[in-house]
C-alpha cells in the first residue's frame, strides 16, 4: 500500500482565498445591489441542489428527518431564486432594524460591550443618534440601503482579499 504525501504550501490557500476575495469584493462594489440578487439566486441554486441530493439520500435510507430536510431545502432553494427582490427587501428591513436597536442601546448606555458606550457620554449619544437615523432612513429606502451595505461589504472583502494576497507573498518568500 504506497502513501502518498502532499507537501503543505500554505501560500496556495492564501492566494486562492485572496483572489477569490478580491473578485467577490469587486462584483459586489461594481454591481452593488444587483450582486445581493446574484448571491440569493446563487444560494437557492445551491440549496435546490443539496436538497436534491438530500431528497435521494432519504428515498434510499427510508430515513423520514433526510427526506424533510431535502424537502425543506428545496422550498427554500426555489424560494431564493423566485422570491429574490422580496428576500432583499426583508435582510434590508432586518439590518434597518438591527440598526436602530444598536443605536437605542448606545444611546441609552446599556451597550456596555460596545467600545463606544464606555467611551464619552457625548460621543455615545452621537453615535446612537446617527445608527437611529441610518436604521430609519434604511427602513425607508430599503433598495439604497442595499446598494450602499454591497458596496460597504464589497470593500472589506477586497480589502481583506489584497492582505490574503500579500500573506500569500510573505508566506511564499519565507517558503522559498
Amino acid at each position: 500500500m504506497e502513501v502518498i504525501i502532499e507537501k503543505f504550501n500554505p501560500w496556495k490557500d492564501s492566494l486562492i482565498s485572496g483572489i477569490f476575495l478580491v473578485v467577490l469584493g469587486l462584483i459586489m462594489i461594481i454591481l452593488q445591489g444587483e450582486s445581493l440578487d446574484i448571491i440569493l439566486i446563487i444560494a437557492g441554486i445551491l440549496c435546490l441542489v443539496m436538497g436534491v441530493f438530500t431528497l435521494y439520500g432519504g428515498v434510499k435510507s427510508k430515513f423520514t428527518p433526510t427526506l424533510a430536510m431535502g424537502a425543506i431545502l428545496l422550498v427554500l432553494g426555489i424560494a431564493l431564486i423566485v422570491l429574490t427582490e422580496l428576500l432583499e427587501d426583508f435582510l434590508m428591513a432586518i439590518l434597518a432594524l438591527g440598526l436602530i436597536v444598536v443605536g437605542i442601546v448606545t444611546l441609552f448606555g446599556l451597550g456596555g460591550n460596545f467600545a463606544v458606550a464606555r467611551g464619552s457620554k457625548a460621543v455615545s449619544l452621537i453615535v446612537g443618534v446617527l445608527m437611529i437615523v441610518l436604521g430609519v432612513y434604511a427602513l425607508l429606502n430599503l433598495q439604497g440601503t442595499a446598494d450602499v451595505v454591497m458596496i460597504v461589504i464589497g470593500a472589506i472583502m477586497l480589502i481583506s482579499g489584497l492582505l490574503q494576497l500579500y500573506e500569500c507573498y510573505q508566506l511564499k518568500k519565507i517558503s522559498s
